[in-house]
């Protein structure tokens, strides 16, 4: 059996979701829209009007299921047994569930833990009119005030099932007393009534509910049914029906009394107690109630497995249950009904929390054929009488179902009205008919409208033609008249609609047109007015026109046209007071007001809010509702009456600022300029998408400093001077009711006199002086410096030169004496060969002191040929490499290839003396840009520099000469043992 009704409520389900995708996949065309054409001319021929052929329109889906909402276990709640629902005055829902306390803002659940597993199972919740929440749990009493919580001293390992306030708060246990609370600066619970109240088997018997009605405190009860409560004790409630197993209480403000009990199956468990003692059974078959809510619109019963009842006042209206709502309610089994502020209802059930908003759109049909609904104009001319003209014909409705009336078959019904005399007439694409059926006049009337002239209609393709009731009947004219009286000849005409002095007449791209009694005048061309088409004019109280037009909203005054709003296809409007409604193709109903700061403050209400459709043509009030005609049925709309709620939900600067530090205001200390604040609108009718949020930024000189309107929650002003501010922040709902202002104050703080950054900046000062003469005492010294190396280059200049000057007179002068001296040794003492070598041995060394003073290969072959002259001398067994042409490409000046000859001459000479090589190889290059390279390596002992002996000056003389020539010089360890030595000019270094 179990199985079977699944499948059948799985089958009801799919069907459902079929029906709604197929009405979404059939859409409906709207009718024709009349071409513009040229003004009229007074012999100008009417156009033949043109009766549109309306497209099927599809039936709507599953309706009325945008009532209902869930909150469950994947929302965020703790458990999906939800035991206790209640709304502290800040708009916030709070749910008691199995396992804990849940709080939701209308965006996201917190959830909380008041310590055991006992204390986590929330068994009633209450909220005070100051604010504090009130939670009874199956392990004592707790209050939550000022954002933390706070057990009730002297109700712990006691279930508290009930709380009730009065002069104090009154706390229902389950060991058969009630406890009293004195709110004080400490919470404490005591007993109220001395003597507990007991069962037929002689225990406690647990208090299930509690409730104020009449001054008296009333106790329902598991098993002796319901007791007045004093301090002097427990006296059972007099009442001709007693039921025992009470389960809970309501009471209404006319002090009606309800118990909702246990019952047997088809029996009733709904109790009604009026003024005297007599309890009256109200017949239901709701078996078991756990629950009852009593408010404005009746009373309210949650049972154990078959649903939600509601009563009004004292008989069933209608049950809700899990397969009539195709799962709006969440399960058959309740355990907990509130009321919110805005007279939502909250139904806590063991499958989540439910929510039903029976004042929200209400949609219904007019007939089972779908282009039937396809509504273009409604009547009302008492409470239980309506009218609904539609693409099908006209429906008749007295308070129940609709019915379709005779004569209008396949009629496209354009408008509904009465003439002067209150004949009801029926405007369609074939003529105007009274509501007999009898023709009136000829054409395809789009509106009817009176005025102090008399009744008009608009007749797309003739004019303006004026509704008359001759003297032959009515809608005929009198023997004088030759035809029916045509006030405006414009065959574009559209819509007529009543001024306080004129007649409005509107068309199809001609622009706006009066009739004062006598003649009909151009108000706004086409040029000036570009709405298009002209749907419905409306004048308000002030004599503005509001125009709902092709593309858009106009507002005109003064011949002047606004733009209210940029949206196409407007098809009627409604104006009442500051409030502005109007029906749109496009985007359904919308709703705007005027902001004295903000300006027009537009919303919507669409598909997603409760219309089975986007194409919407016309609205009507009636009371406190509009009645919306769609292309898939009517809808019946309340606007809410209730302001939301606003809510400050996160504060952020440099960190994230506690709520509680509103109260005090909140400092943000140098350097901080800006801040971050998040508000939450709290609204059930109203989705969090749909609030729009106003700030107001504000200085300490109630300067608006800055203001945004949007539908963003979170502000952020930045960049702020120091100084005090205020952000005003309010909330818009979907009906564009405003909450009340929320303040948060905060200041800006300056920045602090800057000791450390003056102190930083003297030492800077200071620094920048030195640093200014430490440039200059490096310029100097690098000027020295170069002065200098001038100075020692010209010293080096000359040493060369004097050298030079010495080898030429040792070459001049000495070899010439000693050449004199071996010839005259040759004529004095021919025959002594020893004398003449000795001779010979003296100019051969003086010829090599003279080449070390002064080397001659240098100028003979050049630098390159000189230093492989000069390795190939000191190394027989030897390398050298360079190119063919390096020699040509030595651009060095003579003193400086002296210099690196006399570098080379030195490092020879040291490996030589030093380092026991056996090999030695030299390598001269000259790169792509001019860099000179000389390179010499040997086999020896290996040396570094750095530690070399201070005895001889043959290293300082090698660093020396290359200084001169800007030459960087090294030495490093050969890979394969040795050293390398490595010169570079016009480049760095090889490492």
């Amino acid at each position: 059996m179990r199985t079977g009704r699944k499948l059948s409520i799985a089958a009801a389900i799919l069907v459902s979701l079929a029906l709604f995708v197929f009405s979404n996949f059939l859409g409906q065309s709207q009718s024709p829209t009349p071409s513009t054409s040229p003004s009229p001319s007074p012999t100008a021929t009417p156009a033949k009007a043109q009766t549109p052929r309306p497209t099927p329109t599809p039936l709507p889906g599953a309706q009325n299921f945008h009532q209902w909402g869930a909150i469950t276990i994947f929302n965020g709640l703790p458990s999906d047994s939800v035991r206790a629902i209640s709304q502290t005055p800040d708009g916030v829902m709070w749910f008691g569930t199995e396992n804990g306390l849940a709080r939701f803002d209308g965006r996201r659940i917190q959830n909380f833990s008041l310590g055991s597993t006992d204390s986590d199972r929330i068994l009633v919740l209450k909220t005070t009119s100051t604010g504090e929440l009130w939670i009874g749990t199956a392990n004592g009493a707790f209050i939550y005030s000022d954002y933390a919580f706070q057990p009730v001293e002297g109700t712990q390992n006691m279930a508290i099932n009930a709380i009730a306030f009065g002069q104090s708060v009154f706390l229902g246990t389950n060991f058969g007393t009630v406890l009293r609370v004195e709110v004080a600066a400490t919470l404490k619970a005591a007993v109220f009534n001395p003597t507990a109240i007991i069962s037929v088997d002689g225990t406690p018997d647990a208090i299930t509910s509690l409730v104020m009605s009449g001054g008296k405190l009333l106790a329902g009860t598991a098993g002796r049914g319901v007791f007045v409560v004093t301090e002097s004790g427990s006296t059972e409630f007099p009442s001709s029906t007693k039921p025992l197993f009470v389960n809970s209480l309501a009471a209404s403000e006319a002090g009606v009394l309800w118990f909702g009990s246990d019952a047997a199956k088809g029996a009733s468990g709904v109790y009604e107690l009026g003024g005297g003692s007599a309890a009256k059974r109200i017949t239901a078959a709701t078996a078991n109630v756990q629950v009852l809510e009593a408010n404005g619109s009746g009373l309210w019963a949650g049972t154990e497995r078959y649903g939600l009842f509601h009563f009004s006042p004292t008989k069933p209206t209608k049950t809700y249950t899990f397969e009539n709502t195709s799962g709006g309610l969440r399960s058959d089994t309740i355990f907990s009904i509130f009321t919110d502020r805005e007279g939502v209802l909250w139904i806590g059930t063991n499958r989540g929390v439910s929510r039903f908003d029976r004042l929200g759109p209400f949609q219904e049909t007019v007939s089972d054929v779908p282009n039937s609904n396809f509504i273009r104009s409604v009547f009302r001319a008492r409470e239980d009488w309506s009218l609904a003209g539609s693409n099908r014909g006209l429906f008749l409705s007295e308070g129940k179902a609709w019915k379709r009336v005779p004569g209008f078959d396949e009629k496209v019904i354009y408008a509904i009205g009465e003439h002067i005399n209150t004949t009801l007439l029926i405007g369609t694409s074939m003529g105007l008919f009274d509501f007999s059926g009898k023709l009136v006049t000829a054409g395809d009337t789009r509106a009817i409208a009176n005025s102090k002239f008399g009744t008009y209609a608009a007749v797309f393709g003739r004019g303006v033609v004026q509704i008359r009731a001759g003297s032959r009947g009515f809608g005929l004219p009198d023997p004088a008249e030759s035809s029916p009286p045509v006030i405006s000849s414009d065959v574009t005409t559209t819509t007529v609609a009543t001024g306080t002095d004129k007649l409005w007449i509107g068309t199809a791209g001609n622009g706006l047109f009066s009739f004062d009694g006598r003649s009909v005048k151009l108000e706004t061309g086409p040029d000036i007015l570009k709405c298009g088409t002209i749907w419905r004019i409306f004048e308000d109280s002030s004599r503005g026109l509001w125009i709902a037009g092709q593309h858009g909203i106009f507002h005109v005054r003064d011949g002047q046209p606004e733009k209210v709003i940029d949206v196409e296809d407007v098809r009627d409007l409604l104006v009442d007071g500051e409030q502005v409604w109007a029906t749109t193709t496009t985007r359904g109903l919308l709703h705007m007001r005027r902001h004295e700061r903000f300006g027009w403050l537009v919303s919507s209400v669409g598909f997603e809010q409760g219309l089975p459709s986007e194409k919407a043509f016309v609205i009507r009030p009636y009371g406190e509702d509009l009645t919306i005609g769609t292309n898939r049925g009517l809808v019946r709309y309340r606007p809410g009456a209730t302001p939301p709620k606003l809510l400050p939900v996160r504060i952020l600067s440099q960190r994230e600022h506690g709520l509680a530090e509103l109260r005090r205001g909140i400092d943000l200390e140098y350097p901080q300029n800006s801040i971050l604040v998040e508000v939450a609108g709290q609204s059930s009718r109203t989705f969090p998408e749909e609030f729009q949020y106003a700030f107001v930024l504000k200085n300490s000189n109630d300067e608006v400093v800055d203001q945004r309107l949007s539908n963003d929650p979170q502000y952020a002003p930045t960049d702020l001077k120091p100084g005090s501010y205020t952000i005003e922040s309010r909330a818009f709902d979907r009906d564009l009711l405003e909450s009340e202002p929320l303040f948060i104050h905060f200041s800006v703080g300056k920045a602090p006199f800057p000791w450390t950054a003056t102190a930083l900046g003297v030492l800077l000062a200071i620094a920048l002086i030195a640093l200014i003469w430490a440039v200059i005492e490096r310029r100097r010294i690098s000027l020295r410096n170069k002065e200098l190396a001038a100075a020692r280059f010209d010293l080096a200049n000359e040493a060369e030169r004097e050298r030079s000057r010495i080898a030429r007179d040792l070459h001049d002068q000495t070899l010439a004496d000693l050449r004199n001296l071996m010839m005259m040794s040759d004529r004095i003492v021919p025959d002594n060969p020893e004398f003449r070598s000795e001779i010979e041995s003296v100019s051969t060394e003086i010829r090599r002191i003279c080449e070390d003073l002064s080397p001659s290969v240098l100028e003979n072959v050049g630098l390159v040929s000189a230093l492989e002259f000069l390795l190939s001398r000191s190394f027989p067994e030897s390398t050298f490499t360079a190119s063919d042409d390096t020699n040509d490409r030595v651009k060095f000046p003579v003193i400086e290839q002296l210099h690196i000859y006399r570098i080379a001459q030195e490092i020879l000479s040291n490996i030589k003396r030093h380092s026991d090589a056996t090999a030695v190889e030299m390598s001269v290059q000259i790169g792509d840009d001019e860099r000179f390279l000389m390179a010499i390596k040997d086999n020896g002992t290996a040396f570094d520099p750095n530690n070399a002996s201070g005895k001889g000056r043959g290293i300082s003389n090698i660093r020396s000469r290359a200084s001169l020539i800007n030459a960087e010089i090294g030495w490093k360890e050969s890979s394969q043992g040795g050293n390398i030595f490595e010169l570079e000019i016009a480049g760095k270094i090889v490492e």
